[in-house]
Order: structure tokens, then C-alpha cells, then sequence
């Protein structure tokens, strides 16, 4: 999720901190919108709002290590490395939710051979994705170099057809078709990030602001709609495989990467970025204790989200800042 050049790209940085603060926000308002019986219109459509903007987070970090990763020259030890760091952070994270879990809410879990493939905690599908996605780099970084223009056009059609199918083809929307989504981001990372160093894109900043607005109000209104007509929290059209959310995650990195072309960025926004990881791993336990400890459908949205979300991202902050400060961890996390 984070790195390092030869040269730092401090709009990275920004992105990260704008991406950990949205993750976190997804969540909170996930809580508000499995909860459509028990809570208001005004206070589920809020939610919606909240949830669909924020949506653009994943995308952004898996674009960032695309950029990064798939511009490196091949390292084979720090390859092996990489991928052994992500092992290690899937054990200890599914270990530890299950028995945080355990303690906090009394939950047992008796197919723990089904953590091999499946994340014990929802938000950890990142971690198992990204196992993926760095085993591949070998291989993507010497098809995209090898391939003409082209054939990288058709291939980018393909991935296109395969991701926007999976919101209609339950085949399409499983195993490594579902996988193929997130491949492509972690491609386009490169591809954009290659061209808005190349090319002066500020003057498609009110195109791309517009494009923005357009795929949510579209999603909001979608999900919103569905919502009424079936009566329970629909969440099709603002999933990360969809045009709905991709488009405007390009549209977002480009902007920022775009327009932030300062090569310095304060060092606040450095260290948070540095705890990204961090807080997208552990920040589950503070929602959790929100989740025990608050009636959700009692505080309208307007409220209960920046309330909890700011809860539980300064709480996250302070708890993986001390966790970098433990000796084996640092470079864990």
C-alpha cells in the first residue's frame, strides 16, 4: 500500500491519508446502511452519500502500488520479501480478529482451513488480493513491456468487459474473474500515473470534477431506488468493480496527482501516510466498539458518522503509531 523511489511522489502521500480516512468512513456507513429497517430515509440517504464518495479509496491504493511496483526494476529478494510480509500480515490479522471477536462479541469460528482462502474479517479481501496481485508483478511488468500499444488496448478491453459483466454475470463476479478487477487497477495505476507525468492535465480539472459527480449522483441514485423497491440496504452500483466507482477513482487520482506537483508535503500528512497500512488493518477493532457500545439507528447519520468516524480514525492513528514504536513490528506495518 505504500513505498518508496528513488524520489518520493508526495501527492501519494495525500491519497493515502484521503484513502485511509475514506476506508473508514465506508464502514461506518456500512453499519448505517445494513440497518435500513431501523433507521430513517434522510439518515439512510446520507449514508449513501458518504459511502458511495468514499468508495474511490481501495481503488486509489491499489493504483498507487501499481505505480510504484510495476516501474521497478525486478528485485527477486525484495520480491520474496514483499510477499512474505503480506503472508505474515494475513496471520496475525485473521488470528487476531478471531479472537478479538471472540472476547468482544462471543463469536466462534470452527473452519479456520477456510482462512486460506477467505479473510476472517471482510476488509482483510485486501491483503489476500494484494498476495495476488504481487505474485503477478514479475509477470504483468514483462507483458506490459513487451506489448505493443495495441494489444494493451485490447487487453484493457477485455479487463473492461470481464468487470463491468460481473455486476450482471454471477460468473463473471466470482473467483479470478472477480480477481481481474483489481488487477486492472493496479495496471491503470502505472498507465495514468506515466501519462499525468507526461502530459499537463489541469486543464481537464472541471471535465474530471464533473465526471465525478455524474457516476456518484448516478450510483446514489441507483442504490437509493433499489433500496425502497426491495426494502433492504442495496449496494450493487457503488462496488468496486463497477464503472461507477472505477471512473471516478481515475478520475480522482489524476486530479490529485495531477495538481499536486510541490515536491514536499508537510510532515504530518508523511506520517500519516506512513500508518495507512496500519489504521486499514486495525482500525476494525474501534468500529467494533462502536458497533457494542452505540445504537447506530438512534443517532441520525448527519451526526453519526463524522462521530464515529473521527473516533475511530484517531483512535486507529494513536494505536499504529504505538505499534511502529514496537520492536519487529515497524516494518510490519
Amino acid at each position: 500500500m505504500k513505498k518508496e523511489v528513488k524520489q518520493r511522489e508526495y501527492s501519494f502521500d495525500i491519497l493515502r491519508v484521503v484513502a485511509m480516512t475514506m476506508v473508514i468512513i465506508i464502514h461506518v456507513a456500512n453499519v448505517y446502511g445494513r440497518r435500513f429497517l431501523l433507521i430513517n430515509n434522510s439518515s439512510y440517504l446520507l449514508s449513501l452519500v458518504f459511502n458511495t464518495v468514499s468508495r474511490v479509496s481501495v481503488p486509489i491504493f491499489l493504483m498507487i502500488s501499481g505505480a510504484l511496483l510495476l516501474d521497478r526494476e525486478f528485485n527477486l529478494k525484495k520480491y520474496f520479501n514483499r510477499i512474505k510480509k503480506i503472508v505474515i500480515l494475513i496471520i496475525i490479522c485473521d488470528v487476531f480478529y478471531l479472537v478479538w471477536e471472540y472476547f468482544i462479541f462471543g463469536n466462534n469460528y470452527d473452519k479456520l482451513y477456510k482462512l486460506l482462502y477467505i479473510p476472517y474479517r471482510a476488509h482483510l479481501w485486501y491483503l489476500y488480493t494484494v498476495v495476488l496481485l504481487y505474485l503477478l508483478q514479475p509477470v504483468l511488468r514483462l507483458v506490459l513491456n513487451k506489448c505493443n500499444k495495441t494489444v494493451k488496448i485490447i487487453i484493457l478491453c477485455i479487463w473492461l468487459i470481464i468487470t463491468f459483466g460481473g455486476m450482471y454475470s454471477k460468473i463473471l463476479a466470482l473467483g479470478i474473474f472477480s480477481q481481474i478487477g483489481y488487477m486492472g487497477y493496479f495496471v491503470i495505476g502505472k498507465y495514468l500515473y506515466d501519462y499525468i507525468k507526461s502530459h499537463d492535465i489541469r486543464k481537464y480539472n472541471i471535465p474530471l470534477i464533473l465526471i465525478m459527480i455524474i457516476f456518484f449522483v448516478a450510483s446514489i441514485y441507483l442504490n437509493y431506488t433499489k433500496s425502497l423497491q426491495f426494502n433492504r440496504f442495496y449496494n450493487l452500483y457503488f462496488a468496486y468493480r463497477t464503472p461507477f466507482i472505477m471512473i471516478p477513482s481515475f478520475a480522482f487520482f489524476a486530479l490529485v496527482v495531477g495538481n499536486y506537483q510541490k515536491d514536499y508535503v508537510s510532515d504530518n500528512i508523511m506520517k500519516l501516510s506512513d500508518l495507512s497500512l496500519g489504521v486499514y488493518l486495525f482500525h476494525g477493532i474501534f468500529l467494533d466498539i462502536t458497533r457494542k457500545f452505540f445504537s447506530y439507528p438512534d443517532v441520525h447519520s448527519a451526526i453519526g458518522l463524522p462521530m464515529f468516524s473521527i473516533y475511530i480514525f484517531v483512535c486507529s492513528v494513536v494505536l499504529v503509531y504505538l505499534l511502529k514504536k514496537t520492536p519487529g513490528i515497524k516494518k510490519l506495518i
